[in-house]
């Protein structure tokens, strides 16, 4: 029986992108649809917790400068291209204004591209950003240099700019039906849980490493897409109506680095965590999973069902070009 099922699994619901909205196997049920499903009220909205808690200190966040982006909390978004891609950033300001997302709050980052990571006037200024050891990078790596470069950048900025809370994004992301409101879900129950704190002190780990469970007393990453269809091991992937879950991953950092949410402290410990040691040269996800692991605070939460996955991974029937382009040039 086990063999029929997983046969007649992997034949089913592969995902899709139409009309820019992603459609899986967890979101089919939202086509069409007024609302989200019903499995997304395991994790309340502050007027389903408490009716009448209008003046609640987590209710008035919802006014704060926090909230430019028309996303709670969420006070700055990147997003990682290249300036020759304009029907993706096209693409993405439809995507964004189909999900309600204020585009004022938006940083497009394309300073990068394979020519401009590689020459001589700026091969000083990536090999400290990055703390690289003395060697040059090979074929492999000076095409992916560009997208590594801007992300360490972004980091950079949140410290500069005292960011508290950003979404990081990569310019082939596509949202799930509702990602708004889904996300703000998962927001309100990170920070319940205290695996999210803003404004608040970062967390510091002087005396012992933290358990690769850590839900409290750390620097968090979580991660909202996923890529190569990796869930967390407890997620139950066979529903259609699986209950949402967010899960630690110490050792299993990256689902891909298309869309995750970055902390002020959390985007400081990759920095500080960066500068420990001299570092090979690694794709942005690979490099995730390698600071996370040397790093004493930080931590990665993934979150499923996923919000968000990468438009040149999944059945394209909006046949975008721009899914085709190699971007890493």
């Amino acid at each position: 029986m086990d063999f029929i099922w997983n046969w007649k699994r992997s034949f089913i619901d592969p995902p899709y992108h139409q009309d820019g909205i992603a459609y899986d196997y967890y979101s089919k049920n939202d086509l069409k649809q007024l609302k989200t499903s019903y499995q997304w009220k395991i994790w309340p909205l502050p007027q389903e917790v408490d009716p009448f808690a209008n003046n609640s200190s987590i209710t008035n966040n919802e006014t704060s400068p926090f909230a430019m982006s028309k996303l709670l909390f969420i006070d700055v978004i990147y997003i990682m291209t290249n300036s020759r891609l304009t029907e993706r950033h096209d693409h993405l300001k439809k995507v964004f204004h189909r999900q309600g997302i204020s585009m004022e709050s938006v940083k497009w980052r394309m300073k990068w591209n394979q020519t401009t990571c590689n020459s001589n006037s700026t091969h000083s200024y990536v090999y400290k950003q990055l703390n690289l050891k003395d060697k040059p990078l090979d074929q492999e790596q000076q095409r992916r240099c560009a997208i590594t470069i801007e992300h360490v950048d972004v980091w950079h900025e949140i410290i500069e700019q005292k960011r508290q809370l950003a979404l990081i994004l990569e310019d082939d992301v596509i949202f799930v039906p509702f990602f708004k409101e889904k996300l703000t879900r998962m927001i309100y129950t990170a920070i319940r849980s205290r695996a999210l704190r803003i404004n608040e002190t970062c967390a510091k780990m002087k005396d012992k490493r933290m358990a690769d469970n850590e839900w409290i007393n750390q620097n968090p990453m979580i991660v909202i897409g996923t890529c190569f269809n990796f869930h967390d091991r407890y997620f139950q992937k066979h529903l259609s109506d699986a209950p949402p879950l967010l899960s630690t991953h110490k050792r299993e950092v990256s689902r891909c680095t298309h869309a995750y949410l970055l902390t002020l402290c959390s985007a400081q410990a990759l920095i500080n965590q960066i500068q420990e040691q001299k570092n090979d040269f690694l794709p942005s996800d690979f490099m995730q999973n390698y600071l996370f692991r040397l790093s004493p605070t930080l931590q990665s939460f993934w979150m499923d069902p996923p919000l968000a996955y990468q438009g040149n991974q999944i059945n394209d029937t909006d046949k975008l070009e721009t899914f085709k382009v190699q971007t890493y040039k």
